[in-house]
């Protein structure tokens, strides 16, 4: 099987806005939005003017919820959109374009690099907020994001990028009402600390992965 050389590609300013960044003019809803809400379990989190779109997955998640303006403002390359991120994780489009992401008998393609609490196996089993990526927009990656410059990451065909779980923040419940915690909650699917989550994030796991190239950009 051919390799993916990806290590050749200068840093180089970016030439195109990925479709998961969020822009300045997105902003975040704001915390007099959120309720109580109940059901047999008990109380959780909550919009006081709620849709069944607010919510995903199986535990029924709730998402946060962002102003929709792609290319108003300036880009915040630090900053996924919510709502794109989720469909991009979700749907497995490319998250620098949008579309679909074509994938061969080793499976789809992303990027990884080393984090805090990857497993013994890493990039085996590591778990990922980052979309994957076309062909195309992933050597455009390589080249110009500056999340991967003078980073060690591989390229990975990944045959079962399952869904493992959401990050957001963490919400308790007061007397007062809702109380936000001080750092993202990272919670796999079924944990019951979900009901009280903003999520902001899909994250996937990587398993029964193949390595097709490695590189150091910057």
């Amino acid at each position: 099987m051919r390799k993916t050389q990806v290590s050749e590609c200068p840093v180089r300013k970016p030439s195109v806005v990925p479709y998961v960044v969020s822009w300045s003019t997105e902003l975040a809803g704001f915390e007099g939005m959120l309720d109580v809400k109940w059901d047999s379990l008990g109380p959780k989190l909550g919009y006081k003017d709620e849709r069944s779109s607010d919510r995903v997955g199986r535990d029924q998640v709730l998402w946060g919820r962002m102003i929709y303006r792609p290319g108003v403002g300036r880009p915040e390359y630090d900053s996924m959109h919510p709502g794109r991120q989720y469909y991009a994780m979700r749907w497995m489009k490319c998250q620098v374009c949008g579309e679909s992401v074509c994938r061969n008998e080793d499976g789809w393609l992303f990027l990884d690099w080393r984090k805090e609490n990857d497993p013994l196996t890493w990039p085996e089993r590591s778990v990922t907020a980052m979309p994957p990526l076309c062909e195309v927009h992933a050597r455009v990656a390589i080249a110009e994001c500056p999340h991967l410059r003078n980073t060690e990451f591989l390229a990975l065909r990944v045959r079962t990028p399952r869904i493992w779980g959401y990050s957001g923040a963490p919400y308790t419940l007061t007397s007062d009402g809702w109380s936000v915690g001080e750092h993202d909650a990272l919670c796999p699917v079924g944990d019951p600390n979900l009901r009280a989550v903003l999520a902001s994030r899909l994250y996937r796991e990587l398993c029964n992965v193949t390595v097709v190239g490695r590189g150091v950009a910057g």
